[in-house]
């Protein structure tokens, strides 16, 4: 839009000269030629008042755009501290009056950010936890101090592979492992005297990887004073419930002396002496498990001997039960397994399912290769497992019926034992199954 002083300046000698023009039609004689020279330099004077009052209006406006070129220019640098000065009664008033706003708005969101940026360098550089980035190619990108406290530093290690600015070979097995599976990997290091745990987890910008270290040792610590704990407490207890489950055996065989009221007794005195033992045995094993956890020894064994033999253990307690207990037919495979504690695993698997199956029912085992590893599958149409239950039943001690649990002889700790067998073989156990619909356990091994 035209400013309104340019529109006065032009409008009034542009009406004079249409003014004069018009007497310029009338004949000499109508006008005094006096006159005319007098409207003819009036008209002369406006037009050059009207073209320097033009000019300067149009530098004014010319210095306007510049300041508002130089200011946007300011805000692309991220100079949000400036602003337009706003004209009255001028149109570009209003347009300096927005891109103010503009910049207002962009100053709030600069301060935001700025303060942003600051808590967040300020969590980087004070956090307990080794942080680590790498690129695409796997070089480091980034590293914060808490790393070079918890991991011995070799050199400089920007632009490098992490094992040659941090030789500990646990931090470069789970960034390449993560850089590979695009998946969150984590292993457990020993650097001198402390335990860290190595935790490699993906970037959203699908190339790089962050790794993440943090120290354990207290909590090591505190895990084998608890192992060590539970482990003499069974140790001591063992005993006396032997003798326990002996001397109800023996007064069991000679019921007949006793009188009719007291059987009841001696046979609950019997299978509560026995579940004890069981009980004491099962948590004695956890405990060996989690002692043993990380030097399990692995080896490639054949799978369908071990499944045989562990359904040949089970196969009279399942005639009892009236329960179809079968290998479904495949061939042989090998996995990378430590065959004792697959076996194991296994077992409380099958056991589990002949607790939870009534009569009539089917268990099925399989085995089966996938390119992701080889799957030993336990499916029962049994009465199942809600999946309110799902992300605790593996936990010690949790029963999702505690009355039927007793009632077939569970510890609850037959799947807790499961999970830890399949931590020590760098396994996998997986729970499909619904209320009513039965119950498949899947063992997810290593090929």
């Amino acid at each position: 839009m035209v400013p309104k002083n340019v529109l006065l300046t032009l409008v009034l000698p542009l009406g004079v000269a249409a003014y004069l023009l018009g007497l310029a039609t009338l004949a000499p004689e109508d006008l005094p030629h006096s006159t005319l020279r007098f409207l003819a330099g009036l008209a002369a004077v406006g037009i050059l008042l009207s073209a320097l009052l033009t000019v300067r209006a149009l530098r004014a406006r010319d210095r306007q755009i510049v300041e508002a070129a130089a200011l946007l220019g300011k805000v692309r640098t991220g100079d949000v501290h400036h602003f337009l000065p706003v004209p009255r009664d001028d149109p570009f008033g209003d347009l300096a009056e927005r891109i103010n706003e503009i910049v207002g708005e962009l100053r709030t969101r600069h301060v935001a950010d700025e303060t942003d940026r600051v808590l967040d360098g300020a969590m980087l550089q004070e956090t307990p936890n080794g942080l680590l980035i790498t690129d695409a190619a796997g070089r480091v990108r980034r590293f914060n101090p808490a790393l070079t406290r918890l991991l011995p530093v070799a050199v400089d290690p920007i632009g490098k592979a992490p094992i040659e600015g941090f030789p500990v070979h646990e931090l470069q097995e789970v960034i390449d492992e993560t850089r590979r599976t695009r998946q969150p990997s984590e292993r457990v290091a020993t650097v001198g005297r402390k335990e860290v745990l190595v935790r490699g987890i993906p970037l959203a910008d699908g190339a790089g990887c962050m790794g993440v270290v943090l120290d354990i040792t207290s909590i090591r610590a505190a895990e084998r004073a608890r192992r060590d704990f539970v482990a003499n407490v069974s140790h001591e207890l063992r005993t006396p419930v032997t003798a326990l489950v002996g001397y109800a055996e023996s007064l069991l065989d000679d019921r007949a002396e006793f009188p009719p009221w007291a059987q009841p007794m001696l046979e609950a005195m019997n299978r509560n002496a026995r579940r004890l033992a069981a009980l004491i045995e099962d948590v004695l094993q956890l405990s060996k498990i989690e002692a043993r956890q990380g030097d399990l020894p692995l080896a490639a064994e054949s799978l369908r001997p071990v499944v045989r033999e562990v359904l040949a253990r089970f196969a009279d307690r399942a005639r009892q039960k009236d329960i179809a207990l079968t290998l479904v037919d495949g061939p042989d495979v090998e996995a990378r397994i430590s065959g004792e504690a697959f076996e194991h695993a296994l077992g409380n698997l099958v056991d589990n399912a002949l607790k939870y199956t009534n009569a009539g029912g089917r268990i099925d085992v399989s085995v089966v290769v996938r390119a992701t590893g080889v799957y030993v599958a336990v499916k029962d149409d049994g009465i199942g497992v809600d999946a309110l239950h799902h992300e605790r039943i593996f936990e010690r001690f949790y029963r999702v019926d505690a009355g039927r649990s007793r009632d077939v002889g569970g510890t609850g700790l037959g799947l807790a034992l499961v999970k830890h067998l399949c931590l020590a073989m760098q396994a996998e156990v997986a729970l499909e199954s619904a209320l009513g619909a039965g119950t498949t356990f899947t063992l997810r091994l290593p090929r």
